[in-house]
């Protein structure tokens, strides 16, 4: 288990109000998947219902991702929900999103 799921954020870090939204759209949209990843895992975790995750990691495992970028701390719930939010958005394939993953959201992150 994470002891503090916040560390695992590169953008969201617990304020009510998006920090990013007049400023830069591409952070806005992060902070905000961040934000639902983390309302998300507080209610599974309140309410032992783990459909909304469990559907994103269904997915994420159907396209062969489970050992995908496995070394960093962003946990595979958070990961199955960006792939699940960039490749729709993008009509992205799975080699889209890793090239995205590694070199935009990782290389770019603010912590």
């Amino acid at each position: 288990m994470i002891e503090d799921p916040l560390q695992c954020c590169r953008y969201y870090n617990g304020e009510k109000e998006n920090p990013f939204e007049d400023k830069d759209q591409n952070n806005a949209m992060l902070w905000f998947y961040e934000r639902c990843w983390m309302e998300q895992r507080n209610l599974a975790l309140d309410n032992d219902n783990y459909r909304f995750l469990f559907d994103m990691v269904k997915e994420y495992m159907y396209y062969g991702l489970m050992m995908f970028a496995d070394h960093d701390k962003a946990p595979v719930t958070l990961k199955s929900l960006l792939f699940n939010r960039y490749c729709h958005w993008n009509y992205a394939d799975v080699d889209e999103f890793k090239y995205w993953y590694n070199n935009t959201y990782k290389a770019e992150a603010i912590r």
